[in-house]
């Protein structure tokens, strides 16, 4: 089964029986793990544990009583944009077995900023949730309408999230230059943070690709405009070092890798990002955490919080519990 059936195939069936109690309480009871050593606060926030649920798993927040029963500290969803997207033409999901790795061009796929918001705001779960936010493609980046189209999403998203995360390298819209160019970087962030309200933190997600000297730039800027945190990393366009062969990426084509791939890469960014930033700013590592050892490698880097998104698929259900079950014991030996 291709990547993106099975994923529909086992979702489809899981917000199903999502509406039996019974069910929930048997993710629960095999999967979570509940300590109050794994607690964080962060940006205002209580977290039950550091393990997040990255966007692009639950575009549409479907699935939020099981992903909450799983053990999950905190859920991100999205990405939204302010219209409706079927986002690109099928095949564009892959797996990569031999890399531990995924690539995708979904192309933002998602509902519309309206009824995922609505959505959101009917939730029952205490966990907090994120809304991720990106431009519905199409629009080309470097116009008025391409903010305004942020601006529309993140006036209905404050009002429902927990937090919000502006996505501003999305990897497979290749409509205008990318919103990592400072200047249009800048446009965004004073066209967006004034409808802010001072109970919902806003993060920035970074690309895996962007290169020092740039993301020093936009960091600064975010720090100058009082940016809660940030979101590392992004997919990437980068295929060297992989295991699998170059005749089967050829055929699969452009998209952004994920998983083991982006380990190297996301330890240095959470580094990068900590030394520049104020110290109560939150720092949400993602990329290629698959293990106990990897979360805690990056919470001792300096991250506060971590999520996880190709892991599951190799990994299974009952990888934040496993996730959450090494720190606390690590947690309770220090």
């Amino acid at each position: 089964m291709d990547a993106e059936t099975a994923h529909h195939t086992v979702f489809n069936q899981v917000k199903k029986l999502q509406k039996s109690d019974a069910f929930l309480k048997l993710v629960h009871d095999f999967t979570a793990v509940k300590s109050a050593s794994l607690e964080v606060t962060t940006s205002g926030l209580t977290f039950p544990n550091p393990v997040g649920l990255a966007a692009g798993f639950d575009k549409n927040a479907e699935l939020m009583p099981v992903l909450a029963a799983s053990g999950f500290g905190f859920l991100e969803i999205g990405s939204i944009t302010a219209r409706k997207s079927e986002g690109n033409p099928k095949p564009r999901m892959f797996r990569l077995p031999a890399d531990r790795a995924l690539i995708n061009r979904m192309g933002l796929n998602n509902e519309g900023a309206e009824p995922v918001t609505q959505r959101l705001s009917e939730r029952s779960i205490s966990l907090p949730v994120g809304v991720n936010i990106a431009k519905t493609p199409g629009i080309h980046k470097d116009t008025d309408s391409s903010i305004q189209d942020y601006v529309f999403s993140f006036r209905l998203a404050v009002e429902t999230a927990d937090y919000i995360t502006l996505n501003i390298s999305c990897p497979n819209t290749g409509d205008g230059k990318s919103f990592e160019d400072p200047e249009l970087f800048r446009k965004l962030l004073m066209a967006v943070l004034p409808h802010r309200l001072s109970s919902v933190p806003v993060f920035v997600k970074f690309s895996a690709d962007t290169g020092d000297k740039e993301l020093d730039e936009l960091i600064r800027i975010s720090e100058e405009l009082k940016v809660d945190g940030y979101v590392a990393v992004n997919t990437s366009n980068t295929r060297s070092g992989l295991k699998t062969a170059n005749e089967l990426l050829t055929k699969i084509g452009n998209g952004g890798l994920s998983g083991i791939p982006l380990q190297k890469n996301a330890d240095e960014r959470v580094v990068f990002i900590r030394e520049r930033v104020e110290p109560q700013k939150t720092v949400i590592s993602v990329g290629g955490i698959f293990t106990g050892e990897d979360a805690l490698r990056r919470l001792n880097a300096g991250a506060n919080l971590i999520q996880v998104y190709t892991a599951l698929v190799y990994e299974g259900p009952q990888l934040p519990g496993k996730i959450n079950d090494y720190l606390r014991n690590r947690l309770n030996r220090t």
